[in-house]
């Protein structure tokens, strides 16, 4: 791990053991390439079909824990929001918390509808095709820019994914969480799972509205998927 990589994460770990102390008062108050996915056996769980997507299942854990020295696996399943990540030996697919971004091919026909008539597209290969050079973004900054994973183990229901917050280091040199980057370009809508930011001073309800004003800025500018929209019918 490079010099840089190493002070990246650890200003990371120190704002996840500070989110921690703060919760824990509060209670007790009133440049990689992208490498080759390791084959991997799901263990059974009783009562559910899981697809083959790595490991077994973690316990959740109340508190965030930073995936240490994650790289970016290249994978049929990789999304702008949807990515397989690996630590050593261990890998994972991880969804990020706050967003819903577009997606890459019409395997959910019902939620590439949706996405169409949010971003007021005639056509759902608009947002395929945006969905694909959303992905590509996300992994060309995880493939410059050291990032790290912050995860608790939630599980997406019905499968071996976890929700996660995916903190990468912006072009300014501070850390910015890669949902805010998706917002930025009109690659992403505010939905799905929220959770609290750890080590951030931020509730939920402020962070996503500032997510929402992201939103308007990138309709505004017509950044992304907002640049393709038609005319009113």
């Amino acid at each position: 791990m490079s010099l840089r990589e190493t002070i990246f994460t650890l200003a990371i770990a120190s704002a996840v053991v500070l989110g921690v102390v703060v919760v824990g008062l509060i209670a007790r108050g009133p440049r990689k390439e992208p490498v080759q996915a390791i084959p991997v056996k799901v263990a059974g769980i009783p009562g559910q079909t899981l697809p083959d997507e790595g490991g077994r299942p973690k316990e959740v854990s109340e508190q965030f824990q930073i995936f240490p020295r994650p790289e970016l696996v290249e994978s049929r399943a990789n999304e702008a929001d949807t990515l397989r990540v690996r630590s050593g030996q261990e890998e994972h697919i991880f969804v990020l918390y706050f967003v819903d971004a577009l997606e890459t091919t019409e395997n959910h026909p019902q939620r590439v509808a949706e996405q169409a008539r949010y971003f007021m597209v005639k056509d759902v290969e608009t947002i395929t095709r945006t969905g694909r050079e959303a992905a590509a973004f996300v992994a060309d900054v995880l493939k410059r820019k050291p990032f790290n994973v912050l995860t608790r183990w939630e599980r997406v229901p019905n499968t071996l994914r976890y929700y996660a917050i995916i903190v990468v280091e912006g072009d300014d040199g501070r850390p910015v969480y890669l949902a805010d980057l998706l917002m930025r370009r009109g690659y992403a809508r505010v939905s799905g799972v929220d959770t609290f930011l750890p080590g951030d001073a931020r509730d939920v309800p402020t962070y996503m509205a500032e997510l929402q004003s992201l939103a308007r800025k990138a309709r505004e500018t017509k950044s992304g998927i907002w640049g393709k929209a038609g005319p009113p019918e």
